[in-house]
């Protein structure tokens, strides 16, 4: 079975540090536009307002992805880059020499903060150091020229240092915080395979011990039947049980009957079983009208997707969630349903990091033919049922 990495935490955890860096960004334009109006006067009004019209434009796009749309990270790798493009194309909207008493600080100086955590949330840890390092180098170096307010060597040093110790903790924050995140999928992700091996291997062996049974009974009842034949009729009928016996035997020696079919019955109980497992206060209904062999790929799909949607109640409910857990076969269907009155969300803005949805369920299960139907609604709770038909 493909394994699926979880992503609950990461994307969380990405998105509100997005989110606060959103916020911050749009505050530093405000001040950085600010000063950008004050150094009117010395600048090329036309290439001047072009270049800042483009940082708003990617600060409007980083805030509208965090805070309402999915959390693209191509736009924080446009922030960040296109503060390179702002400190080179510095000198060119300058139309009279600023002054030269080391105290002027071109108005980008306040945009260029958050394009340090922009750079760590959007890139690999050695590409977003390299960023750091040449950010800030070529920053210093264009505020040391005389177009930059000739900054002496010591002042350049100073503000280096200062930028590098305040955004580069910033950054290698947000990045200790992702990286405790993906540990907590990782883990997550264990004990959801964990639970889906567990219940796999349960059916399994329940079908086994079945087979088992039938077999021993055939075989026995065979025996005694034989023991016990006097008359020829009794020995005819000792005769056709020792051959049935002999053909169940034959039939579980020579094929992969175990590892290839599961018992509707035995599937449900490894699924509840799972269930409790994942969260011991789960109220489990299980009722086997039918109890009919089915594909163990299939029972695989069901029973992953499953417990893939009960984890996922208990990542996301709350922690006063209660929840429910239907199980049940007729003659041609399996239904599962999951139901929780916790905070619910809106079904048609999964983002497209939350595999645990996309994927391990809804893929899943339309992957054996199945359909998986999604109702819930903030604060309302939510209910994913999973069915399957047998064709």
């Amino acid at each position: 079975m493909k394994q699926i990495k979880a992503t609950f935490a990461t994307t969380r955890v990405n998105r509100l540090i997005g989110q606060a860096l959103a916020g911050a960004t749009i505050l530093l334009s405000a001040e950085s536009a600010s000063n950008f109006i004050g150094q009117l006067p010395l600048l090329n009004k036309p290439l001047a307002w072009l270049i800042a019209g483009g940082l708003w434009v990617t600060t409007i796009l980083v805030a509208y992805t965090f805070w309402f749309g999915n959390a693209r990270y191509i736009f924080l790798r446009i922030h960040a880059f296109y503060m390179i493009v702002i400190l080179l194309s510095w000198p060119y909207t300058l139309s009279t020499m600023p002054p030269q008493d080391g105290h002027f600080y071109p108005w980008l100086w306040w945009a260029l903060d958050t394009s340090w955590i922009a750079a760590a949330l959007s890139l690999r840890i050695r590409w977003a150091a390299l960023y750091f390092l040449v950010l800030g180098v070529g920053m210093q170096y264009v505020f040391w020229l005389p177009t930059g307010g000739s900054h002496s060597q010591t002042q350049m040093v100073t503000d280096f240092c200062f930028t590098l110790l305040t955004n580069g903790a910033a950054g290698v924050i947000a990045l200790l915080l992702r990286n405790a995140a993906k540990q907590t999928d990782q883990a997550n992700d264990e004990a959801i395979r964990s639970a889906i091996a567990q219940a796999t291997t349960e059916a399994k062996t329940m079908e086994s011990q079945r087979l088992d049974s039938l077999v021993h009974d055939s075989v026995l009842t065979a025996l005694i039947s034989a023991s016990a034949a006097k008359s020829s009729d009794q020995v005819l009928a000792a005769r056709n049980l020792a051959k049935e016996a002999i053909e169940k035997l034959s039939l579980v020696q020579t094929s992969n009957n175990v590892s290839q079919i599961l018992y509707t019955r035995d599937l449900l109980e490894s699924i509840g079983s799972a269930g409790r497992r994942l969260d011991p206060k789960i109220e489990v209904r299980s009722t086997a009208e039918s109890n009919w062999p089915m594909d163990a790929l299939v029972g695989s799909a069901l029973t992953a997707a499953c417990i893939q949607a009960v984890q996922n109640s208990v990542l996301h409910a709350g922690n006063k969630a209660q929840r429910e857990l239907i199980l049940k076969a007729t003659d041609t269907q399996i239904k599962l349903v999951i139901k929780d009155d916790g905070v619910g969300f809106r079904p048609n803005r999964i983002p497209k990091g939350r595999l645990g949805m996309r994927i391990s369920i809804i893929g899943r299960v339309e992957s054996v033919g199945g359909t998986v139907h999604i109702a819930s609604s903030p604060r309302k709770g939510s209910t994913i049922i999973i069915e399957w038909e047998k064709k």
